[in-house]
């Protein structure tokens, strides 16, 4: 039987010109565009994050992902 795995990602630039993505299981279905980016903001502003590739410093994405898995081997 498939199951849906839904998360909210969110997709910064780094000090060092990388990528670092951070996922959030199960978000509210009622989560709105400018919560996301206020939530992004918030954690370049604190630096509540620090990578290898130094402090994020931009947003690139954000969004809801639903990924369904169908088990073929049990």
């Amino acid at each position: 039987m498939p199951t849906t795995r839904t998360v909210l990602r969110l997709v910064f630039g780094t000090e060092g010109g990388k990528t670092h993505t951070i996922e959030f299981l199960n978000p509210k279905s009622t989560v709105t565009e400018q919560q996301v980016h206020d939530l992004m903001q918030m954690i370049i502003s604190k630096n509540v994050i620090l990578t290898k590739y130094g402090n994020l410093t931009t947003i690139k994405d954000g969004g809801i992902v639903s990924t369904t898995i169908t088990d073929l081997v049990p």
